[in-house]
Protein backbone atom coordinates (compact mmCIF):
# COMPACT_ATOMS: atom_id res chain seq x y z
CA UNK A 1 0.00 0.00 0.00
CA UNK A 2 1.57 3.31 -1.18
CA UNK A 3 1.34 6.98 0.73
CA UNK A 4 -0.22 8.19 -1.88
CA UNK A 5 -3.17 5.65 -1.58
CA UNK A 6 -3.91 6.29 2.11
CA UNK A 7 -3.86 10.14 1.54
CA UNK A 8 -6.07 10.79 -0.99
CA UNK A 9 -8.36 7.75 -0.67
CA UNK A 10 -8.25 6.06 2.86
CA UNK A 11 -10.27 2.74 3.28
CA UNK A 12 -11.34 3.87 6.71
CA UNK A 13 -11.67 7.27 8.61
CA UNK A 14 -11.36 7.48 12.30
CA UNK A 15 -12.42 10.44 13.98
CA UNK A 16 -11.68 11.24 17.10
CA UNK A 17 -13.54 14.24 19.42
CA UNK A 18 -11.08 16.04 21.64
CA UNK A 19 -11.75 17.81 24.45
CA UNK A 20 -10.00 18.39 27.87
CA UNK A 21 -8.70 14.68 27.46
CA UNK A 22 -4.96 15.95 28.04
CA UNK A 23 -4.27 12.96 30.39
CA UNK A 24 -5.34 10.41 28.29
CA UNK A 25 -4.87 11.88 24.68
CA UNK A 26 -2.05 10.31 23.81
CA UNK A 27 -3.02 6.72 24.53
CA UNK A 28 -5.79 6.86 22.59
CA UNK A 29 -3.65 8.42 19.42
CA UNK A 30 -0.88 5.28 20.36
CA UNK A 31 -3.52 3.08 20.52
CA UNK A 32 -5.02 4.05 16.81
CA UNK A 33 -1.69 4.31 15.21
CA UNK A 34 -0.74 0.91 16.50
CA UNK A 35 -3.78 -0.79 14.16
CA UNK A 36 -2.96 -3.93 12.30
CA UNK A 37 -4.95 -2.42 9.40
CA UNK A 38 -2.80 0.54 8.53
CA UNK A 39 -4.99 2.04 5.37
CA UNK A 40 -6.86 4.68 7.46
CA UNK A 41 -6.91 8.30 8.32
CA UNK A 42 -7.26 9.84 11.50
CA UNK A 43 -8.89 12.68 12.32
CA UNK A 44 -8.13 14.50 15.34
CA UNK A 45 -11.25 17.34 16.04
CA UNK A 46 -9.65 20.04 18.64
CA UNK A 47 -13.50 20.88 20.15
CA UNK A 48 -11.74 24.62 21.40
CA UNK A 49 -9.92 22.30 24.12
CA UNK A 50 -8.62 25.10 26.57
CA UNK A 51 -5.57 22.55 27.78
CA UNK A 52 -2.82 21.26 25.84
CA UNK A 53 -4.65 18.94 23.62
CA UNK A 54 -4.36 21.74 20.35
CA UNK A 55 -0.34 21.09 20.56
CA UNK A 56 -0.98 17.32 21.17
CA UNK A 57 -2.64 16.63 18.60
CA UNK A 58 -0.56 19.02 16.38
CA UNK A 59 2.58 17.37 17.36
CA UNK A 60 0.79 13.85 16.81
CA UNK A 61 -0.01 15.14 13.32
CA UNK A 62 3.65 16.19 12.49
CA UNK A 63 4.69 12.51 13.23
CA UNK A 64 2.73 10.68 11.15
CA UNK A 65 0.70 11.90 7.64
CA UNK A 66 -2.16 9.77 8.01
CA UNK A 67 -3.39 12.48 10.71
CA UNK A 68 -5.22 15.06 10.33
CA UNK A 69 -6.10 17.68 12.88
CA UNK A 70 -9.21 20.14 13.25
CA UNK A 71 -8.88 23.24 15.40
CA UNK A 72 -12.75 24.60 15.43
CA UNK A 73 -14.56 26.85 18.54
CA UNK A 74 -16.44 24.70 21.17
CA UNK A 75 -18.92 22.70 19.78
CA UNK A 76 -19.83 19.81 22.03
CA UNK A 77 -19.10 16.25 21.13
CA UNK A 78 -21.91 15.71 18.49
CA UNK A 79 -20.33 18.98 16.79
CA UNK A 80 -16.88 17.44 16.90
CA UNK A 81 -18.20 14.30 15.08
CA UNK A 82 -19.43 16.34 12.64
CA UNK A 83 -16.94 17.60 11.85
CA UNK A 84 -14.91 14.89 11.45
CA UNK A 85 -17.66 13.51 9.30
CA UNK A 86 -17.20 16.75 6.99
CA UNK A 87 -14.23 16.19 5.89
CA UNK A 88 -13.44 12.27 5.79
CA UNK A 89 -12.68 10.22 3.23
CA UNK A 90 -12.79 7.14 3.69
CA UNK A 91 -15.07 4.36 2.30
CA UNK A 92 -15.89 3.53 6.09
CA UNK A 93 -16.27 5.59 9.28
CA UNK A 94 -15.03 4.41 13.08
CA UNK A 95 -15.20 6.85 16.14
CA UNK A 96 -13.16 6.56 19.09
CA UNK A 97 -13.74 8.80 22.18
CA UNK A 98 -10.40 10.52 22.79
CA UNK A 99 -10.16 9.18 26.40
CA UNK A 100 -10.78 5.14 24.91
CA UNK A 101 -8.77 3.40 23.34
CA UNK A 102 -8.49 0.50 20.46
CA UNK A 103 -7.16 -3.03 20.75
CA UNK A 104 -4.38 -3.55 17.86
CA UNK A 105 -6.37 -5.93 15.62
CA UNK A 106 -9.84 -3.66 15.96
CA UNK A 107 -10.09 -2.06 12.72
CA UNK A 108 -8.54 -5.38 10.98
CA UNK A 109 -11.10 -7.39 11.89
CA UNK A 110 -14.14 -5.20 11.90
CA UNK A 111 -13.10 -3.95 8.21
CA UNK A 112 -12.55 -8.20 7.39
CA UNK A 113 -15.96 -8.88 8.60
CA UNK A 114 -17.43 -5.97 6.68
CA UNK A 115 -15.97 -7.56 3.45
CA UNK A 116 -16.73 -11.23 4.35
CA UNK A 117 -20.61 -10.47 5.41
CA UNK A 118 -21.67 -7.46 3.12
CA UNK A 119 -22.65 -5.94 6.04
CA UNK A 120 -22.98 -2.26 6.53
CA UNK A 121 -22.22 -1.87 10.14
CA UNK A 122 -19.70 -3.81 12.02
CA UNK A 123 -20.51 -3.99 15.62
CA UNK A 124 -18.01 -5.46 18.23
CA UNK A 125 -17.81 -5.21 21.91
CA UNK A 126 -16.33 -3.21 24.45
CA UNK A 127 -14.60 -3.65 27.92
CA UNK A 128 -14.38 -1.02 30.80
CA UNK A 129 -11.37 -0.01 32.01
CA UNK A 130 -10.59 1.85 35.31
CA UNK A 131 -8.81 5.71 35.03
CA UNK A 132 -5.54 3.75 34.51
CA UNK A 133 -6.52 1.77 31.51
CA UNK A 134 -6.81 -1.48 33.68
CA UNK A 135 -9.51 -3.89 32.47
CA UNK A 136 -12.29 -4.36 34.91
CA UNK A 137 -12.95 -8.25 35.33
CA UNK A 138 -15.82 -9.20 34.39
CA UNK A 139 -16.69 -6.14 32.37
CA UNK A 140 -16.48 -7.07 28.89
CA UNK A 141 -19.71 -6.81 26.70
CA UNK A 142 -21.00 -9.81 25.61
CA UNK A 143 -21.57 -10.68 21.98
CA UNK A 144 -21.70 -13.15 19.26
CA UNK A 145 -21.00 -14.16 15.90
CA UNK A 146 -23.17 -13.05 13.79
CA UNK A 147 -25.19 -11.45 10.74
CA UNK A 148 -28.63 -9.45 12.19
CA UNK A 149 -31.02 -8.37 9.89
CA UNK A 150 -32.55 -4.63 10.16
CA UNK A 151 -35.92 -5.87 11.44
CA UNK A 152 -33.80 -7.56 14.52
CA UNK A 153 -31.82 -4.51 14.98
CA UNK A 154 -34.58 -2.21 16.28
CA UNK A 155 -35.58 -5.25 18.57
CA UNK A 156 -32.78 -4.93 20.31
CA UNK A 157 -31.80 -0.92 19.82
CA UNK A 158 -33.00 -0.88 23.70
CA UNK A 159 -29.24 -2.86 24.58
CA UNK A 160 -26.94 -0.12 24.97
CA UNK A 161 -24.38 -1.51 22.72
CA UNK A 162 -26.09 -1.14 19.95
CA UNK A 163 -26.80 2.51 20.23
CA UNK A 164 -22.68 3.50 20.79
CA UNK A 165 -21.45 5.30 18.05
CA UNK A 166 -18.11 4.00 19.28
CA UNK A 167 -17.76 0.38 18.93
CA UNK A 168 -19.05 -0.01 15.40
CA UNK A 169 -17.56 0.46 12.14
CA UNK A 170 -19.92 2.20 9.56
CA UNK A 171 -20.35 2.58 5.61
CA UNK A 172 -19.24 5.67 5.22
CA UNK A 173 -22.68 5.97 2.84
CA UNK A 174 -24.84 5.92 5.64
CA UNK A 175 -24.02 9.47 6.95
CA UNK A 176 -25.15 10.73 3.47
CA UNK A 177 -27.21 13.78 4.51
CA UNK A 178 -27.28 12.79 8.39
CA UNK A 179 -25.43 14.19 10.98
CA UNK A 180 -25.52 14.03 15.11
CA UNK A 181 -27.53 16.21 16.60
CA UNK A 182 -25.55 19.85 18.20
CA UNK A 183 -26.37 20.73 21.66
CA UNK A 184 -27.50 17.83 22.52
CA UNK A 185 -26.79 15.27 25.24
CA UNK A 186 -27.11 11.22 25.01
CA UNK A 187 -26.64 12.11 20.68
CA UNK A 188 -26.10 8.50 20.40
CA UNK A 189 -28.86 7.34 20.82
CA UNK A 190 -30.41 9.89 19.11
CA UNK A 191 -28.88 8.82 16.32
CA UNK A 192 -28.92 5.12 16.10
CA UNK A 193 -32.19 4.83 14.88
CA UNK A 194 -31.71 6.97 12.12
CA UNK A 195 -28.73 5.22 10.85
CA UNK A 196 -30.71 1.87 10.99
CA UNK A 197 -32.96 3.16 8.62
CA UNK A 198 -30.83 2.82 6.27
CA UNK A 199 -29.13 -0.65 7.18
CA UNK A 200 -29.89 -3.33 5.54
CA UNK A 201 -27.90 -6.08 7.97
CA UNK A 202 -25.72 -5.29 10.62
CA UNK A 203 -22.33 -8.45 11.34
CA UNK A 204 -21.83 -8.69 14.83
CA UNK A 205 -17.90 -9.87 16.27
CA UNK A 206 -17.68 -12.06 19.23
CA UNK A 207 -14.71 -9.58 21.19
CA UNK A 208 -14.39 -7.15 23.15
CA UNK A 209 -11.82 -4.67 20.73
CA UNK A 210 -13.24 -1.16 22.32
CA UNK A 211 -11.77 -0.38 25.75
CA UNK A 212 -13.84 2.29 27.35
CA UNK A 213 -11.85 4.29 30.12
CA UNK A 214 -14.50 5.27 32.79
CA UNK A 215 -13.46 8.73 34.15
CA UNK A 216 -15.54 11.00 36.41
CA UNK A 217 -15.68 14.32 34.02
CA UNK A 218 -17.77 11.89 31.46
CA UNK A 219 -21.49 11.83 30.71
CA UNK A 220 -21.91 9.04 32.77
CA UNK A 221 -20.66 10.46 35.54
CA UNK A 222 -22.14 14.21 35.37
CA UNK A 223 -24.10 15.60 37.43
CA UNK A 224 -28.35 16.08 36.98
CA UNK A 225 -29.81 19.78 35.20
CA UNK A 226 -32.96 20.37 33.17
CA UNK A 227 -30.18 19.52 30.64
CA UNK A 228 -30.17 16.15 31.70
CA UNK A 229 -33.86 15.95 30.32
CA UNK A 230 -31.93 15.33 26.79
CA UNK A 231 -31.98 11.39 27.63
CA UNK A 232 -35.57 11.56 27.87
CA UNK A 233 -35.68 12.89 24.43
CA UNK A 234 -33.03 10.62 22.93
CA UNK A 235 -34.94 7.43 24.59
CA UNK A 236 -38.27 9.09 23.16
CA UNK A 237 -36.63 9.43 19.75
CA UNK A 238 -35.20 5.78 19.80
CA UNK A 239 -38.77 4.64 20.49
CA UNK A 240 -40.56 6.44 17.82
CA UNK A 241 -37.49 4.78 15.46
CA UNK A 242 -38.76 1.51 17.12
CA UNK A 243 -42.38 2.41 16.88
CA UNK A 244 -42.04 3.30 13.31
CA UNK A 245 -40.45 -0.05 12.33
CA UNK A 246 -42.81 -1.97 13.92
CA UNK A 247 -40.46 -3.52 16.54
CA UNK A 248 -41.56 -6.48 19.04
CA UNK A 249 -39.56 -4.43 21.89
CA UNK A 250 -42.06 -1.90 22.66
CA UNK A 251 -42.50 -2.48 25.62
CA UNK A 252 -38.69 -2.35 26.97
CA UNK A 253 -38.04 0.89 24.89
CA UNK A 254 -41.35 2.44 26.16
CA UNK A 255 -39.45 1.30 30.12
CA UNK A 256 -36.65 3.66 29.02
CA UNK A 257 -38.48 6.72 28.41
CA UNK A 258 -39.76 6.10 31.89
CA UNK A 259 -37.15 5.64 33.80
CA UNK A 260 -35.30 8.27 32.39
CA UNK A 261 -38.45 10.86 33.50
CA UNK A 262 -39.07 9.36 36.89
CA UNK A 263 -34.91 8.99 37.61
CA UNK A 264 -34.20 12.62 36.29
CA UNK A 265 -37.37 14.14 38.33
CA UNK A 266 -36.43 12.74 41.70
CA UNK A 267 -33.10 14.10 41.31
CA UNK A 268 -34.13 17.84 40.13
CA UNK A 269 -35.51 20.87 42.24
CA UNK A 270 -38.62 22.06 42.49
CA UNK A 271 -38.31 24.87 40.44
CA UNK A 272 -36.04 22.59 37.72
CA UNK A 273 -39.47 19.98 37.74
CA UNK A 274 -41.93 23.44 37.06
CA UNK A 275 -39.94 24.38 33.77
CA UNK A 276 -41.18 23.65 30.31
CA UNK A 277 -38.18 21.15 29.20
CA UNK A 278 -39.77 19.55 32.04
CA UNK A 279 -43.56 19.92 30.62
CA UNK A 280 -42.02 19.03 27.42
CA UNK A 281 -40.74 15.84 28.02
CA UNK A 282 -43.62 14.85 30.25
CA UNK A 283 -45.57 14.96 27.14
CA UNK A 284 -42.90 12.61 25.08
CA UNK A 285 -43.79 10.04 27.83
CA UNK A 286 -47.44 10.46 27.56
CA UNK A 287 -47.18 10.23 23.61
CA UNK A 288 -45.09 7.20 24.26
CA UNK A 289 -47.06 5.89 26.30
CA UNK A 290 -50.12 5.95 24.08
CA UNK A 291 -48.35 4.81 21.36
CA UNK A 292 -47.79 1.57 23.45
CA UNK A 293 -51.43 0.96 23.77
CA UNK A 294 -52.02 1.97 20.38
CA UNK A 295 -49.42 -0.83 19.38
CA UNK A 296 -51.29 -3.14 21.60
CA UNK A 297 -47.80 -4.08 22.71
CA UNK A 298 -48.73 -4.12 26.18
CA UNK A 299 -48.59 -8.23 26.18
CA UNK A 300 -47.59 -11.26 29.12
CA UNK A 301 -44.90 -11.43 26.96
CA UNK A 302 -43.96 -7.97 26.45
CA UNK A 303 -43.99 -7.29 30.33
CA UNK A 304 -41.98 -10.34 31.17
CA UNK A 305 -39.31 -9.94 28.43
CA UNK A 306 -39.20 -6.07 30.01
CA UNK A 307 -38.51 -7.30 33.53
CA UNK A 308 -35.65 -10.10 32.06
CA UNK A 309 -34.26 -6.97 30.01
CA UNK A 310 -34.14 -4.56 33.35
CA UNK A 311 -32.68 -7.34 35.53
CA UNK A 312 -29.72 -8.39 32.65
CA UNK A 313 -28.95 -6.97 29.05
CA UNK A 314 -27.00 -9.98 28.69
CA UNK A 315 -29.78 -12.64 29.05
CA UNK A 316 -31.75 -10.55 27.19
CA UNK A 317 -29.68 -10.83 24.33
CA UNK A 318 -29.97 -14.43 24.74
CA UNK A 319 -33.54 -14.13 24.26
CA UNK A 320 -33.48 -12.23 21.22
CA UNK A 321 -30.87 -14.07 19.20
CA UNK A 322 -33.05 -17.53 20.62
CA UNK A 323 -35.90 -16.08 18.56
CA UNK A 324 -34.20 -14.65 15.66
CA UNK A 325 -32.92 -18.00 15.21
CA UNK A 326 -36.19 -19.84 15.24
CA UNK A 327 -37.28 -17.23 13.14
CA UNK A 328 -34.67 -17.82 10.81
CA UNK A 329 -35.05 -21.78 10.92
CA UNK A 330 -38.84 -20.81 10.06
CA UNK A 331 -38.16 -19.06 6.56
Amino acid sequence: MSEQKVRNRPEISVIVPVYRVEKYLNDCIDSILAQTFADFELILVDDGSPDSCPALCDAAAAKDSRIRVIHQKNRGLSGARNAGLDIARGRWIAFVDSDDMLLPQALEKAHSTAEKTGADVVLYGFAFTDENGKVYDGWDTTQYDEVIPQQEIYNRLVIGMYQSMCNKLFRRELFDGLRLPEGKKFEDTYTAPRIYERVQKMASIPESLYQYRQVPESIMHSSYSVKTLDRVEACYQMFLGMYRHNAETLCEAYRTVLTALVDIWWHLTPEERRTPRMKECMGYERDARHKLWQARAITLRGISDTIRYTKSPAKYLELRRERQAKLQNLK
